[in-house]
């Protein structure tokens, strides 16, 4: 999603002019046999293409497809929270793109290696709890594994997190 420049192979046989359009393409349209265009930098999404191909007799013939703009791997994981009990930070999640969320699990553990909590959903976010209970304010380590949603190469992150009130 951040090197969006996509160069266009054109297979078509006989034609001797082109007419593509790429939507949210910069630029948006050419006439090259190849053309080079750049999709919107740091939008996933997908983006129509279509390729007019014209003989010399005026014969034209039209393919349309979709290029599909994946997301980079992106973490952020915040360092600190505060579940005081108050509207503001008392669930800590991070926020991840790009991977396999059918893929995931995030582990948290205390200070003497214990598990205190587990999730396999990226969007799930821990209340600083442990079975049932409050934890107590300090550092806790915390360790993803996932995969890449385009090419399933396995991913491992970690750090820490401060618990405070």
């Amino acid at each position: 999603m951040f090197n969006t420049q996509v160069l266009f192979n054109n297979g078509s046989v006989g034609a001797n002019s082109y007419e593509w359009t790429f939507e949210q393409g910069v630029p948006a349209t050419s006439t090259m046999e190849n053309p080079t265009t750049l999709f919107p930098d740091g939008q996933v999404g997908l983006y129509e293409t279509s390729l007019i191909a014209i003989s010399d007799l005026g014969c034209r013939d039209t393919m349309t497809v979709e290029i599909q703009v994946y997301p980079e791997v992106i973490l952020y994981a915040p360092n600190t929270f505060t579940p005081e009990g108050d509207e503001f930070n008392q669930t800590w999640n991070v926020f991840i793109e790009g991977v396999d969320i059918y893929d995931f699990q995030l582990t948290i553990f205390n200070r003497w290696g214990q598990v205190v909590w587990e999730t396999s959903d990226p969007n799930m976010g821990w209340d600083a709890t442990y079975n049932g209970n409050m934890v107590q304010d300090g550092t806790y380590t915390w360790f993803i594994t996932t995969r890449d949603i385009l090419n399933d190469n396995k991913y491992e992150f970690n750090g820490h997190v401060n618990v405070m009130r």
